[in-house]
């Protein structure tokens, strides 16, 4: 339970630090964001480690979220506070665009699509071998 509190805070700070290094401004050509990231490659180097970091600790609560669900809705019984920390990952989301939406959006659409990418069927017994 406090990996899983350790992940959300994770992502959360670390989601906030990329909106915050990571210089863009709307409307935005190519044209402004490449002199932009050439003038300032610390901060484009420093959003995108931030980004790496959100994106695979929120992906991992989405994950979790997603498989504690399922067995909820299979097997009846899960652990009801880890379910409940993983599916506070939307309130995170939520938190991160109140502070920038376009960034909160690229981070979302990344996170969740690593996070079902990584789900285990077998694991959850969906999906079976037929030999």
């Amino acid at each position: 339970m406090y990996y899983q509190l350790l992940k959300l805070l994770t992502g959360l700070i670390s989601g906030f630090l990329f909106i915050k290094f990571f210089p863009v401004s709307i409307p935005m050509s190519i044209s402004d964001m490449i002199v932009i990231f050439v003038l300032e490659p610390g901060g484009f180097f420093l959003g995108m480690i931030f980004f790496i970091i959100a994106f695979i600790a929120n992906a991992e609560m989405i994950r979790s979220a997603i498989e504690l669900t399922a067995l909820l809705v299979k097997y009846k019984k899960t652990h009801f506070f880890e379910l409940l920390l993983s599916l506070l990952i939307i309130g995170s989301f939520f938190i991160l665009s109140a502070i920038s939406l376009w960034e909160t959006i690229a981070l979302f659409c990344f996170s969740v699509i690593y996070g079902i990418i990584s789900l285990d069927f077998k694991k959850l017994k969906f999906a079976e071998d037929y030999e």
